[in-house]
């Protein structure tokens, strides 16, 4: 562990410690006044005093991303912008951004954060982090990057893009830890093995932290045998800090160590903003209860987990969250029946013959709509025709997996397998994995 005192520290230590934070962020949105001050004066909390229990804390107003759009761009700071040292955040839709403020205290404490995801990842000192995350506004490149200096180990910012260079430093510089989004890994993995780089034949990889997109068990199987490393899930928004929100111990890699002792999470209902119950999935809400520039009480990020409370393999006694089944906003609904991408993905790789890149066609083009699920068949690392696959590469129809999809999520998903190389892969920034057909020709080449 990176801060052994704080990530085992007791339930109940955790708590006392926890309140008194959130009490202090209260008293500090009173005093800065707007928006969150209005809110809470408006559910009748006078001061943190109010505050008897971490109990209390449902009935406290919400923030969201329209929030900061609306107060877009530094409406929402809590310090001078003489002590804002950084600005990061998201290209939000429609071409507005999510901007974020830091102070130099956030920077401090985002690397220590991303210093504790990497250690639970089974970084050291030693190590040499191969860190092919995207540098600039999107925090994950920097945050890992601040991270690794934090640990102590060795970074190599090779940022995204320009594969086959990362091929070139992967091979050389025989880093153990990689860092990337969970698509860029598979893409990787793939460009290794063409070069002739494979697990125990040049590659020294023991842990990855893959993050920034939903992902599924079976993603991180692929990505595993690709590599020949632990696929570890991470997580964070810039909102909140960035990445080291959350993150995967290389014990156990069974759910997110939450650093609550910084950001509090709860996972509610999302139409009534209720509590749900421990394990049982929710769209998870933060306090940041130490960040400066933009303090932020019960923030809902729109992201679907659960969460559970015990002590890990691995001596953490954070809560644990599961990997993100998918975004509020990303959830399809077909027929009446909701469907994440994440689900869409976890039945077609399990099929071991279905490529681990796909795309989601909504065609819209008329009122009913449907859903059509693109993907291609695996070829053996390096090229070849399907033809050459090993055996235990069963190739079903299309048929097949329509059949299955119905099967595992109750709805009719049409299947299309398009030649090699037709859906986008993705080299920088978060993979694509659905586009609305609303008119003119289709988005692939092979859909009708």
């Amino acid at each position: 562990m990176f801060e052994p005192d704080a990530e085992s520290m007791s339930a109940d230590e955790r708590a006392d410690l926890q309140l008194v934070r959130l009490r202090t962020l209260v008293d500090r949105l009173l005093a800065l006044g707007g928006l969150q001050a209005e809110r809470l004066k408006s559910a009748g909390v006078t001061g943190g005093a109010d505050i008897t229990g971490l109990a209390d804390l449902p009935r406290l107003p919400m923030t969201g991303k329209s929030d900061l759009w609306a107060e877009y761009p530094f409406g929402m700071t809590g310090v001078p912008m003489s002590d804002v040292v950084a600005v990061h955040g998201s290209s939000g839709t429609g071409g507005r951004p999510t901007l974020v403020t830091y102070t130099r205290a956030d920077l401090a404490l985002w690397a220590r954060m991303c210093a504790r995801a990497l250690a639970a990842g089974g970084a050291t000192t030693d190590s040499i982090v191969h860190n092919a995350y995207g540098y600039g506004l999107f925090t994950g490149g920097i945050g890992f990057h601040q991270g690794a200096a934090e640990l102590g180990a060795t970074v190599v910012p090779a940022s995204g893009g320009m594969t086959h260079r990362q091929v070139t430093l992967i091979r050389d510089l025989r880093p153990d830890i990689l860092c990337c989004t969970p698509s860029y890994a598979i893409r990787l993995g793939e460009a290794l093995a063409g070069a002739g780089v494979r697990p125990g034949e040049g590659l020294a990889l023991k842990a990855g932290m893959f993050g920034a997109e939903p992902w599924s068990e079976q993603m991180r199987a692929r990505i595993s045998e690709l590599l020949g490393l632990k696929a570890l899930d991470v997580y964070g928004l810039s909102e909140v800090i960035g990445p080291g929100v959350a993150a995967e111990c290389i014990e156990a890699a069974d759910g997110l160590h939450v650093n609550e002792d910084h950001f509090l999470v709860e996972a509610i209902e999302g139409a009534s903003g209720q509590p749900v119950p421990d394990g049982t999935p929710g769209e998870l809400v933060f306090s940041t209860v130490t960040r400066e520039a933009l303090p932020l009480l019960r923030y809902r990020t729109g992201d679907v987990a659960s969460l559970r409370r015990g002590t890990c393999v691995c001596g953490r006694t954070l809560v644990k969250m599961s990997k993100i089944t998918g975004r509020r906003d990303d959830m399809l609904v077909l027929r009446g029946v909701n469907v994440y991408p994440s689900e869409v993905e976890r039945v077609l790789l399990a099929e071991p013959g279905v490529c681990p890149d796909y795309l989601l066609v909504l065609d819209e083009r008329q009122a009913a709509g449907r859903l059509i699920a693109c993907c291609e068949y695996r070829t053996p690392a390096g090229g070849g025709p399907a033809a050459q696959a090993p055996a235990r590469w069963e190739m079903p129809t299309e048929g097949e997996l329509e059949a299955r999809l119905r099967s595992e999520l109750g709805v009719t998903i049409g299947v299309r397998v398009l030649p090699p190389g037709t859906v986008p892969r993705s080299e920088v920034g978060k993979a694509v994995r659905v586009v609305r057909w609303r008119e003119g020709g289709p988005p692939l080449p092979g859909l009708e």
